[in-house]
């Protein structure tokens, strides 16, 4: 199918299961697919982390997607949304979303990007969530 990428990818590590601890290996997989087709492209990512532990933080699990249109040749758009679960004894969920916007004409750019975060570093209280806005303007001679 023209214009469809996959991904996919495994890993473990060998761990030493003489600890207290640990009770495996640590083993990650993560699987992703793109799609573009005229000016738009749209992409999900799914991902998971054990961490091969018994206590405390033991496993990952991660989502995320995205699309992005070219408007033409100097403006684009884009979202992307991500969200990460933490298994734990206590299970958070941090979330991510962003919107950014260029436009570039010759050697300028002009970028814009807005992002919000809920539950930075796993935290739940309120001091954990971020905003910010940049922009950002460059000059190429």
């Amino acid at each position: 199918m023209a214009g469809l990428t996959l991904y996919g990818g495994l890993g473990s590590i060998e761990q030493d299961t003489n600890s207290s601890t640990i009770d495996g290996d640590k083993d990650e997989s993560t699987f992703a697919a793109t799609y573009a087709a005229g000016g738009f492209t749209v992409g999900y990512q799914w991902s998971e982390q054990d961490l091969g532990t018994n206590t405390a933080v033991q496993e990952y699990t991660n989502e995320g997607y995205g699309i992005t249109f070219n408007v033409n040749d100097d403006l684009s758009i884009g979202y992307n949304h991500y969200e990460s679960d933490q298994d734990a004894a206590t299970d958070v969920t941090t979330k991510a979303d962003s919107f950014q916007i260029a436009y570039t004409m010759g050697g300028a750019s002009i970028r814009l990007y807005e992002g919000d975060v809920d539950n930075g570093s796993y935290q739940t209280t309120a001091a954990y969530d971020r905003s910010a806005t940049v922009i950002s303007v460059s000059l190429a001679f």
